[in-house]
């Protein structure tokens, strides 16, 4: 039974359309939602910009290669294995330097994350809206549409579709008591995939799946198959075969992944980011990172009334979830952003969930049980709580977001094109950089400005000089130097030395 009841009219008209076109428009929708702007958002400082960098010094260089690298130097920093970066350079090479440019490939993982979750929906549920229900709870969810997600160029879109992918394939895989050959395989291709967008973050799905297969008593099936060895075997491999390789490019490299993704953030607080036991179930169900928040933890209640693939799928997604949040709270280092690989089994057993209270209430309403909520009573109760849900994240998204985005120290790229149009072609720019003393990040120098340098080299492949200089180099600049900055602590001492040739809320240009 769908979510909400349509007359026969209603479903005449539907039947005429083609099949895929519903859920091409509300893919349509989401997409709007999450991309449309008036103006293109900066390069966001954190962690858009490194990568960013990572990939255009990559593109420069005119070839793919393992070693990522910042300031042209192996980078020991961030140390994720580069299929994110390849795809941004290959992004780059098809379309110009510029932010959608380096944003495409996690714009389109975005969107084909939706489809999956769509489809992955209506086929245990049989109905398209349940379907649609989940898609738009996704793309209405902030964590899975403002930064490190669907937004930006960070690894968090591309893990999030490779999981997703994964785990679909595994979900009908594992039902089956014969699996064929390329199912199990092209599953494992999804995750050595996920491995080589963010090392061990893309095996911690997998941790939900044995705990499926031990509540479901299925534990014994992926033991019944040779293929899962060997599938298992192809992930080792092609994991093994990166590590080793890139630690031969450039040695130091498997010390600081150690580090960096595995022991450093499980025994301490990388950057300060830590927090309670319940830090993610806080965020993700009271305090709404998820769209539906709280609504989601009640979808467990439909438990009692499912029945096949639907209750199967619910159960699998609440297991997944638990198993990523699970391992992720005993973590000393705690980011919300860690969690979105739960995002699209949270809203598919959100909907499935919801799907299933309807099909109760009608039910116990034909047994004449009900007295006030009919079903159409809570389908109208729902639409309006969607409606309420819509609305905080069209706030955000077009409020505090496009504020938090748009902020003199991320104008560069704007202030280098609005020099580039005035024909200037030299340019010295003075910034002090984007950590502070009260948010220092470890290994990472005061002087840290990796939107400028995105920006700077961008400018530099469009034919601008553009050098970062110290403080102290202000006054030895000869009659004519172009001197600018769009950091709050040096641009006052510009404005006096001429005329600004630039109209750019906080950032100055003057020619000496």
């Amino acid at each position: 039974m769908a979510l909400i009841a349509s007359s026969p009219t209603a479903r005449l008209h539907m039947r005429a359309l083609p099949r895929w076109l519903p859920s091409a428009l509300v893919l349509a929708a989401c997409a709007g939602f999450m991309f449309f702007d008036l103006k293109t958002p900066p390069i966001v400082m954190w962690d858009e910009s490194r990568l960013a960098v990572n990939a255009l010094e990559m593109h420069l260089s005119g070839r793919l290669s393992l070693v990522t690298t910042y300031g042209f130097r192996p980078d020991l920093w961030n140390t994720k294995p580069p299929l994110l970066i390849w795809l941004m350079d290959l992004s780059m090479s098809l379309f110009g330097v510029s932010e959608w440019s380096v944003r495409l490939p996690s714009m389109i993982s975005a969107v084909a994350t939706l489809a999956l979750v769509m489809s992955f929906t209506r086929r245990v549920t049989h109905s398209w809206l349940t379907g649609a229900l989940a898609a738009v709870l996704l793309a209405l969810s902030v964590l899975f549409f403002s930064e490190h997600g669907a937004r930006t160029a960070d690894y968090e879109a591309l893990l999030c579709l490779l999981t997703t992918s994964y785990l679909y394939v595994l979900f009908f895989a594992l039902h089956r008591r014969r699996p064929g050959a390329g199912v199990v395989m092209a599953a494992a291709g999804l995750v050595a995939a996920a491995v080589l967008t963010k090392s061990v973050a893309g095996l911690l799905p997998g941790v939900g799946v044995g705990l499926y297969l031990v509540v479901v008593g299925r534990w014994r099936r992926p033991l019944q198959s040779l293929w899962y060895a060997a599938a298992g075997v192809l992930v080792l491999g092609v994991g093994a075969t990166y590590f080793l390789l890139r630690e031969h490019a450039a040695p130091g490299y498997l010390q600081a992944m150690v580090f960096n993704d595995v022991a450093g953030r499980f025994t301490s607080a990388l950057d300060r980011h830590s927090g309670p036991p319940w830090y993610y179930l806080n965020n993700f169900f009271v305090r709404g990172v998820f769209s539906a928040g709280m609504f989601a933890a009640l979808a467990p209640l439909a438990l009692l009334s499912a029945r096949g693939p639907a209750r199967l799928a619910l159960l699998f997604g609440l297991c997944v979830t638990a198993g990523v949040l699970a391992v992720l709270s005993l973590s000393a280092t705690k980011l919300t952003h860690y969690g979105i690989t739960t995002c699209p089994w949270i809203a598919i057993f959100t909907a499935i969930g919801a799907h299933e209270g309807v099909k109760a209430l009608a039910r116990a309403n034909a047994r004449g049980q009900l007295q006030v909520l009919t079903p159409r009573l809570a389908c109208g109760v729902f639409a309006a709580v969607l409606v309420v849900i819509g609305a905080r994240s069209v706030q955000f998204r077009m409020g505090w977001l496009m504020d938090h985005e748009f902020y003199p120290k991320a104008l560069y790229g704007e202030l280098f094109e609005a020099l580039s149009a005035r024909e200037v072609r030299a340019v010295r720019v003075v910034d002090s950089g984007g950590v502070t003393p009260g948010r220092a990040a470890d290994g990472v120098a005061r002087d840290y400005a990796p939107q400028l340098n995105f920006y700077r080299l961008q400018a530099r492949s469009r034919g601008m000089d553009v050098v970062r200089i110290a403080p102290t180099e202000l006054g030895v600049q000869g009659a004519g130097a172009v001197l600018a900055s769009c950091d709050p602590l040096y641009t006052p001492r510009l404005q006096p030395l001429g005329p600004n040739l630039v109209a750019i809320p906080g950032c100055v240009a003057v020619r000496r």
